[in-house]
């Protein structure tokens, strides 16, 4: 199966654009978000977003994954009815519980005000809502739907980032725009549904619950661990170091993960709704899967290769000069956020394939490594730069790891691909920096 004589490429592009677009303005507007706010002010609010995404990762108990795979249409209303009500619920919850810790969260995190952790509750419920419902959007292959909503969330969040400054003091502009993004992306993706969201009784949603439970046994601690681990080194250097040191590597990853997220994002959307429904042809999928990833290498290898070499160099230029150490943060973590898009995109095979005790022990062992490294980083190392290389290095170990064991699951081994592919990013990084330097 050539993936430029189906419809795969097409319902991507279309993904794709929305996500393009969406990172186009968020990619300009950080020419002026980093001069018009401190690393201080960036480093607050990937705090109080890392935190979130943690609950996030769990808020539906991972239900929303059942919404794709699920062949009934009416099945696959009720897991999405079922999903926003667990969504709720464990908002809710957490409301109390930050109210009971707010000041031992605030503390340990190092944020001088305090109140900016009440914003996590409506951070996990606005985004868990929106996301369960592109689920349903994504079942229906209404990918423009998907890409317009990313449109519309991007440009109403910059818009106001950039306003915020001039209008006032105080709060962080960076956190409120966030939070008035996520709602208008809720508001204009609840308005597609086709059916009612109240319409349902206790009896079915029981009936899907226990369906699907495994999800919620398997997935969702696995999800908890794999966000924690790649969540890592934002609490690490807030507590080790401080919410400078999180703001410059906050901006690092917006630089360079969030291009490479939103394209593998895109991809591996359509990639799962295709997946599930040709999971039996193995022969089919493998093609498939193996066209994907040279597809995805042959996008990035030469950005990648260019954030290695000069990526202390882009930052400031892009940024303004108070983001030097950015830069830094940037050559030290590209490789790692390299494998990371790699093995996004496939990452569904371990839902298609029922293999959730692998997910859950892999991301267990992906935890303990990511902590160990950054733990040995900072009491060996002494500074936040060899506690990233650390990290950097045990990550993409355990990254080409699983991306191998995805493309087993498939029915065709990588390990040549895989081979080739560190083979001429070694290469072409080495040309690059004796570019760089002469060949001295």
């Amino acid at each position: 199966m050539k993936l430029v004589k189906t419809d795969f490429l097409k319902n991507a592009g279309t993904l794709f654009s929305g996500s393009f677009i969406a990172q186009a303005i968020a990619f300009g507007a950080m020419i002026f978000l980093g001069r018009l706010y401190s690393p201080v002010q960036f480093g607050e609010f990937e705090v109080v977003f890392k935190l979130s995404a943690v609950i996030i990762a769990i808020a539906g108990l991972r239900y929303e994954l059942a919404i794709v795979v699920e062949d009934s249409t009416a099945q696959a209303q009720e897991v999405t009815r079922l999903t926003l009500l667990i969504n709720a619920v464990i908002s809710l919850c957490l409301v109390i519980c930050i109210a009971l810790f707010k000041n031992q969260i605030a503390g340990l995190l190092k944020l001088d005000n305090v109140d900016l952790i009440y914003s996590v509750p409506f951070i996990v419920w606005l985004s868990s809502s929106t996301e369960t419902i592109i689920g349903w959007h994504n079942r229906n292959k209404e990918y423009a739907t998907i890409s317009t909503n990313r449109v519309v969330t991007s440009s109403s969040s910059v818009v106001y980032k950039l306003s915020h400054p001039y209008l006032m003091a105080g709060w962080n502009g960076l956190l409120t725009g966030h939070i008035l993004g996520q709602v208008i992306s809720l508001v204009q993706i609840s308005r597609k549904l086709p059916f009612k969201l109240f319409e349902t009784t206790r009896q079915k949603l029981t009936t899907i619950f226990k369906k699907y439970k495994s999800l919620a046994l398997l997935s969702s601690p696995a999800a908890l661990i794999n966000i924690l681990a790649t969540s890592m080194p934002t609490f690490f250097i807030t507590i080790y170091d401080s919410t400078e040191a999180t703001g410059h590597f906050a901006n690092a990853y917006k630089l360079t993960y969030l291009p490479l997220g939103m394209i593998a994002a895109a991809l591996g959307q359509v990639f799962f709704e295709r997946i599930s429904r040709i999971k039996n042809k193995q022969e089919e999928t493998s093609q498939m899967a193996h066209q994907l990833f040279n597809l995805m290498f042959a996008i990035a290898i030469i950005p990648i290769v260019i954030l290695v070499v000069w990526g202390d160099n882009i930052a400031p230029f892009i940024l303004g000069a108070q983001w030097t150490e950015a830069g830094k943060y940037i050559q030290i973590t590209i490789l790692f956020y390299f494998s990371m898009y790699l093995t996004t995109s496939f990452s569904s095979a371990l839902v298609i394939y029922n293999k959730l005790n692998i997910q859950l022990v892999y991301n267990i062992i992906f935890l303990i490594g990511t902590f160990s490294a950054l733990y040995f980083g900072y009491t060996v190392g002494g500074d936040t730069q060899r506690a990233l290389a650390w990290f950097a290095v045990v990550g993409i170990l355990l990254r080409v790891f699983i991306l191998n064991y995805f493309f087993y699951l498939f029915g065709k081994n990588l390990i040549a691909k895989t081979i080739f592919a560190i083979l001429i990013t070694t290469v072409l990084v080495w040309v690059g920096f004796g570019i760089k330097e002469g060949f001295n």
